[in-house]
């Protein structure tokens, strides 16, 4: 994931070469991003609240996502469609 803190809505950005880019409303003090991250992911994708956490990069723009509770071709298959919502909700 690429993401954006402190922007003025929580939302799917599009694809940032071969990352998914969201912008988080959180600023990145104490953890706030991440969190915000996650529930939002948790949220777009229909997965508990524990089935998203930040595994790597907790301090940097890009991190590396974990999920649980949810096989990779469906999990593929969610992302595609927020990536394909995002599209539609841009016009493009």
């Amino acid at each position: 994931m690429r993401v954006s803190p402190s922007a003025s809505r929580t939302a799917v950005q599009g694809v940032y070469g071969d990352r998914l880019k969201v912008s988080v409303s959180a600023p990145p003090e104490d953890n706030r991003a991440n969190q915000e991250l996650t529930q939002a992911l948790a949220q777009w994708l229909s997965l508990g609240r524990d089935g998203v956490s930040v595994d790597a990069g907790h301090s940097s723009r890009d991190k590396v996502v974990a999920f649980t509770g949810v096989e990779e071709a469906e999990l593929r298959d969610k992302l595609t469609e927020l990536v394909q919502r995002d599209r539609r909700r841009r016009g493009e």
